[in-house]
């Protein structure tokens, strides 16, 4: 037979309990707590069940229950009793607890600063108490004519009374805690006892006996007798359909587990290559104290792809793809607040928002943290660029939405969480490695350049062009590589090319086609090295355009990183136009040179070069006589170039 122990808080709520039971005979604990032992039978299940009256308080909640567990060693404990209501609740309804927030956990400092406390029911208690939810069948166990609702939603439970609404308590539990529907004092203690015993299953359901304001109005109606025996009639139904252990639930090694199929990703396809030893860096961080990675780098470089073979890399860690969540700035037909963000991630997870709460985004902000604290997901943003803008006295990078920079701040100052986020952004925010300073080891920041030249051939090679060290063709597509610097949106784009018609796989002939556009880029860098012609702004590099696909593919991608430049930081756009001269590699100082003929004073130029910094549209390197040097990926210059004859 099945065991349950049901707690409860004050009498009324314990006789509401007891009437559901028959053959009861009281039992005495050895250090005094008394007991009474029942039997209750419904839907061919018959169980035991141990009551007992705690007292008000977690911390006598937590006594007992850890108590009674010991003595009765139960299946399933639940709390019944009666709550609070803070929102969307009536008199009478029941709400079963997903959570508890302990809000009374916190640190004092000029304000009071919570810390969240979180106990979590058992996922088959929740599970079950949202199918009876749906169900009217659990009021035949209610004695009036009368219909409550039961919710499945959070709650908070701390030591203090909730006087009225306009007490600094309820306006802290909807400012901090804005899903909670009711208010208690004994659910975290509950939760706590349970968390400590893993083998028994737990579950916290309370009737709505008073609305904050209307507690003497509510009194006087007789609600809390009410409420105990709603919580008490739903908390019998729950348990009269819980199975325990029954085939369906059981697992065998031959039993396959049902995953959600891996989703369509944006960019990761079976053409992948390369990258491995960043991978299995990346991976392990993630999996260790990382909880926001930022991958950046030039567009086309193969961020959104990094960040969804991360996503299979860690399968396992967040164990079903229902958890990996993707939000991408460049669906422009999306709202990119942090408001909204944050409502459709909850709505996502699974959590009910409702339109008060999308009013309030310091509610939604919390909410999600708390959430993301509390379960795990992988959380990749694309395109971060796109909400950012900047300004010479605030920074060139920075949020246009100042609760993005909270949320992060929040997010890289909790105590500890089960989720990550990975960000991909053409322009590193600004703002966080200012809020991370105390947080280093909880975030890190990976710039991506192009794939090596064994990469660049293996992606050759994954399209079905021949790659072997006889192929003719491979020469070609090594000078192209090079040409490219490995970058993995135009190699695609031209590998493509030449597999499909005309060319249908001869290199051979797409490089009579189009090699002297490589050769033009050969030429001005082995001058540059060879007869020191360093400079140049009549060479014409069309490495973005010269077919119809690098237009449509990279060239469009480029410009529209180009404009974004000249619109937010029309300086730092003038200096990637007028460097484009330089072939290669050049001390800063030639660069900044160029600014003087516009009139642009030496603090306005540094922070014209953060800002290509900031961009990565800047390659920086350091030369055998230890010489800080600038210069262009190929494919900027080539942009660079163009909109050079343009000013």
């Amino acid at each position: 037979m099945s065991c349950a122990v049901i707690l409860t808080a004050i009498p009324s709520e314990y006789m509401a309990v007891r009437a559901h039971l028959t053959d009861l005979k009281e039992e005495m604990h050895p250090q005094g707590t008394i007991y009474e032992r029942g039997k209750f039978s419904s839907h061919g299940q018959e169980w035991e069940v141990g009551i007992v009256e705690t007292g008000a308080g977690n911390s006598p909640a937590a006594v007992e229950a850890e108590r009674a567990i010991a003595y009765f060693n139960p299946d399933v404990i639940l709390f019944v009793g009666v709550a609070g209501g803070i929102k969307d609740v009536k008199l009478g309804d029941v709400v079963a607890a997903t959570k508890v927030y302990g809000y009374e956990s916190g640190k004092v400092a000029e304000t009071f600063r919570p810390r969240p406390d979180v106990g979590i029911s058992t996922y088959k208690m929740i599970q079950r108490a949202r199918a009876e939810a749906k169900k009217t069948d659990w009021l035949a166990r209610v004695s009036s004519s009368a219909s409550p609702k039961v919710f499945v939603a959070p709650i908070a439970a701390g030591e203090k009374v909730v006087a009225n609404k306009e007490s600094d308590l309820f306006k802290f539990l909807q400012h901090n805690y804005g899903d909670a529907l009711a208010v208690e004092m004994e659910g975290r203690g509950i939760l706590q006892a349970a968390h400590a015993n893993q083998q028994v299953s737990a579950l916290i359901i309370r009737g709505i006996s008073d609305l904050i304001d209307g507690k003497s109005e509510a009194d006087e109606g007789g609600y809390q007798e009410i409420a105990a025996g709603h919580a008490s009639a739903f908390a019998f139904e729950v348990l009269g359909k819980l199975e325990l252990n029954s085939p369906a639930q059981t697992l065998t090694t031959t039993e396959p587990i049902n995953k959600t199929k891996t989703p369509k990703f944006f960019a990761y396809d079976e053409a992948w290559v390369g990258r491995k030893s960043l991978i299995n860096d990346l991976t392990n961080k993630l999996k260790g104290s990382c909880r926001l990675l930022i991958l950046v780098g030039i567009t086309g470089i193969g961020k959104t792809a990094l960040g969804e073979r991360l996503a299979v890399e860690l399968e396992d860690w967040f164990e079903d793809w229902n958890s990996y969540l993707q939000e991408n700035f460049d669906n422009e037909e999306q709202t990119a607040d942090f408001g909204s963000v944050a409502a459709r991630l909850l709505e996502k997870c699974g959590e009910v928002v409702t339109p008060d709460d999308r009013k309030d985004t310091q509610r939604l902000m919390y909410r999600l943290v708390r959430h993301l604290q509390e379960n795990r997901y992988l959380i990749q943003i694309d395109s971060l660029e796109r909400i950012l803008q900047g300004n010479e006295e605030e920074g060139w990078s920075d949020f246009i939405d100042e609760f993005w920079v909270k949320f992060f701040q929040t997010w890289l100052n909790v105590d500890t969480c089960e989720s990550c986020f990975i960000l991909t952004s053409q322009d590193l925010p600004a703002q966080i490695p200012i809020i991370g300073t105390r947080s280093q080891n909880f975030w890190y920041c990976q710039a991506l350049s192009g794939l090596d030249e064994p990469e660049q051939l293996a992606l050759f090679g994954k399209t079905g062009l021949d790659v072997t060290e006889e192929a003719e063709g491979k020469p070609y597509l090594e000078r192209i590589g090079r040409a490219y610097e490995g970058h993995p949106l135009a190699l695609r784009v031209i590998a493509g090319e030449i597999v499909t018609r005309p060319f249908y796989g001869n290199v051979i002939g797409y490089w009579n086609k189009y090699g002297k556009e490589v050769e033009e880029v050969e030429k001005a860098i082995e001058e540059a090295k060879t007869k020191g012609i360093t400079a140049s702004a009549d060479d014409q590099f069309n490495l973005h355009k010269y077919t119809r696909q690098l237009r449509r593919n990279v060239k469009v991608r480029l410009e529209k990183a180009f404009n974004r430049l000249k619109e937010g930081v029309r300086e730092a756009y003038l200096l990637l136009c007028e460097s484009s001269v330089y072939r290669c590699e050049v001390p800063e100082d030639f660069w900044l040179s160029h600014l003087e003929d516009w009139d642009i004073d030496e603090d306005a130029q540094q922070r014209a070069l953060d800002a290509l910094r900031d961009r990565y549209l800047v390659e920086e390197s350091v030369d055998d006589n230890n010489e800080y040097l600038l210069r262009q990926h190929n494919l900027i210059r080539a942009v660079s170039l163009e909109h050079l004859r343009k000013l």
